[in-house]
């Protein structure tokens, strides 16, 4: 399962469930909406809505043919007969979910409105971590109710592992694993895995290069001065896009075979580069990528994770397949 939730971590999920749809058994999205989007971009492969399902719903998953998922009494009461859907226990995440010893009642439940779940899932909390005894109890307890579940629904899917799952438990995988970070690239840690390589790259290009004489200020606030004559380069994205401005003077950018650091606050559209020789506008330089710094880069240095240096780069950046 291909988790291509949050516009595919920042990567565009049109794309990518494009790329992958002959490669991958199903897909994963946050909500329903996510999965129409699918839909239209003709994406036939299963999909999972991992958002609790609301009754204002039901007909739309029905008539895009996606599966729902219940953690609750309240949710699996409205699941009607023909709609598919999986059951989610909270072994150990504490966020959504039914606890494992609800099963009789679950189990009760879908005997007397006539449903069957096509699949069970549970949710790892700190499956980046090896050897976490967490995970182990997590495993436990999702172990009992496989061996429950499966008297009275033998073809049911049983999945669990996440990226840190799949790449700290490979003895755990189930009948199925759901892959999002690692797909893209990076750990959900900051183990080693030199397996993993970043899949996008970021570019933008020189707007503007003017000379810039020693001790002259750049951007807000009037923090950062040129240690000498110079010339500033101005490429034409900031915040908005998705640069994260407490990374100001942090960054390092590559134009030209060369790594240059970014000078001056970051603006909501603009940031800039300090160099002692001029560059042609219009010349490519590389935001995030192998040659300059990836999304874990920035997140160690701005005190996140690279799911959300990812996360937060902007819908109005064009993707392009390489």
């Amino acid at each position: 399962m291909a988790v291509i939730k949050a516009n595919a971590y920042g990567h565009d999920a049109d794309l990518v469930s494009k790329m992958l749809t002959d490669y991958v058994d199903w897909f994963a999205v946050a909500t329903i909406s996510e999965a129409e989007n699918l839909r239209k971009n003709k994406i036939s492969n299963p999909i999972l809505v991992f958002a609790p399902i609301k009754e204002y719903d039901v007909d739309r998953f029905i008539a895009l043919n996606v599966t729902a998922v219940a953690g609750s009494m309240d949710e699996l009461s409205i699941i009607p007969p023909g709609l598919d859907f999986h059951i989610e226990f909270d072994t150990g995440m504490g966020r959504l979910g039914f606890y494992v010893d609800e099963w009789p009642r679950i189990s009760h439940l879908m005997q007397s409105n006539g449903i069957s779940p096509k699949g069970v899932m549970t949710h790892f909390a700190t499956a980046e971590q090896p050897d976490s005894d967490k995970v182990f109890e997590q495993l436990r307890q999702f172990n009992q109710l496989t061996d429950l579940i499966k008297k009275e629904y033998p073809s049911t899917i049983f999945h669990c592992s996440n990226s840190g799952g799949v790449l700290h438990y490979a003895e755990w995988r189930f009948d199925m694993v759901r892959t999002g970070i690692a797909m893209y690239g990076y750990a959900p840690d900051d183990t080693d895995f030199p397996e993993l390589k970043p899949v996008l790259s970021w570019k933008s290009f020189i707007a503007a290069c003017k000379p810039i004489k020693k001790g002259m200020s750049v951007s807000y606030g009037a923090k950062w001065a040129a240690p000498d004559d110079g010339f500033l380069l101005v490429v034409p994205v900031g915040y908005a896009d998705g640069i994260i401005r407490n990374l100001s003077g942090k960054l390092n950018l590559f134009v030209e075979g060369q790594v240059i650091k970014q000078v001056g606050v970051v603006t909501m559209d603009y940031v800039m580069l300090y160099h002692q020789f001029p560059v042609k506008t219009g010349t490519e330089v590389e935001i995030m990528g192998a040659q300059s710094m990836n999304a874990t880069d920035w997140a160690r240095l701005s005190g996140t994770i690279s799911y959300e240096v990812l996360c937060g780069l902007h819908p109005k950046i064009k993707r392009v397949v390489v």
